[in-house]
């Protein structure tokens, strides 16, 4: 079994060394996040994907060039007009990484290929917050539409960084709910990104959020919020 992961920065599923777009995992730096998906499939499947280095990480700038590539050759069949503004981007990224996905089964000899999608569906209290499902579900499309059936959704409500609060606020694990519906805007009053520096006292590098979740600080088990668990119910379903 190999997993493909693509993500958006070093304190979600991580980055490859030295700017590369696309890595293997023996290279490959994990993010927190990665960090969780590997124990839960450990649960299933018997071994960590990371620490077997049985998986690789593509960028999300090399998602995009793929996607170009795609819009040239074929059309892109987005789910309803009225939603393409908001969930096209969440398509693309879906069908470039299913692709790329196929390719990895005909290298490995293997259609034991599962692929990972991470994106923050961010948004404010006034726009596109309310519509996380969409997006979801446009992933969801663009790995149908690519004949892709093991592709996974890693959509958090807002951003990762309510996933991570949940566990390390003063009363962890409680009412986390609420935290989705906070506004994903970085400059907001409320913002995630300064309360979770807060409450980490700054100390929120990609290796400090790692070393929370191996030392079982975050621990993933508890986390009940809607957005993780539909994550994480999509994710033991392909395995």
């Amino acid at each position: 079994m190999y997993f493909l992961l693509s993500g958006e920065g070093p304190t979600d599923l991580g980055v490859c060394p030295n700017g590369l777009a696309i890595c293997e995992g023996e290279q490959h730096s994990q993010g927190p996040l990665a960090i969780i998906m590997s124990q839960i499939a450990e649960q299933q499947i018997m071994y960590s994907f990371i620490d077997t280095h049985s998986y690789g990480f593509i960028s999300k700038g090399e998602l995009k060039q793929k996607a170009s590539e795609l819009k040239k050759k074929k059309s892109l069949r987005l789910p309803g007009k009225k939603k393409q503004k908001e969930t096209e981007y969440y398509y693309r990224n879906a069908r470039s990484l299913a692709l790329f996905a196929k390719e990895k089964q005909e290298e490995l000899n293997d259609d034991d290929v599962i692929a990972v999608l991470f994106r923050d569906s961010d948004g404010s209290a006034s726009a596109d917050r309310g519509h996380w499902q969409h997006k979801r579900d446009s992933m969801i499309k663009g790995f149908q539409d690519e004949n892709f059936e093991k592709g996974v959704p890693m959509v958090p409500k807002p951003k990762s960084e309510a996933w991570i609060i949940c566990a390390v606020k003063n009363n962890p694990y409680q009412g986390c709910g609420s935290l989705e519906n906070r506004s994903g805007n970085d400059n907001s009053p409320q913002s995630l990104k300064k309360e979770i520096a807060e409450i980490l006292k700054g100390q929120t590098s990609r290796t400090q959020l790692c070393e929370l979740v191996n030392n079982g600080t975050i621990d993933w088990n508890r986390i009940e919020m809607p957005s993780f668990l539909a994550f994480k119910n999509a994710l033991i379903d392909v395995l």
